[in-house]
């Protein structure tokens, strides 16, 4: 359970209502990180368009270089899953 203030699924509107559903049909639900940044749709905007620029194969990195960077970084900032 949450403790922060977030948006549930019947709550999202507009552009939070579009990155829900796009969450729940790849991966069968939606991280908590989105549903708190759905508060600010202008910030949920922010990240998924940073996400969507840096992973995914789309840079000249490659793939499997972006995802060891991800790792390193949420290793560093003491992410645990």
């Amino acid at each position: 359970m949450l403790w922060l203030k977030s948006v549930s699924d019947e709550q999202a509107e507009g552009y939070a209502k579009e990155v829900f559903e796009q969450y729940k049909s790849r991966n069968g639900s939606v991280p908590n990180l989105h549903r708190v940044l759905a508060i600010r749709p202008d910030v949920l905007r922010g990240r998924e368009t940073l996400r969507n620029a840096t992973t995914g194969g789309v840079t000249t990195l490659g793939r499997r270089r972006e995802e060891l960077l991800n790792f390193f970084g949420a290793t560093a900032g003491g992410c645990t899953g």
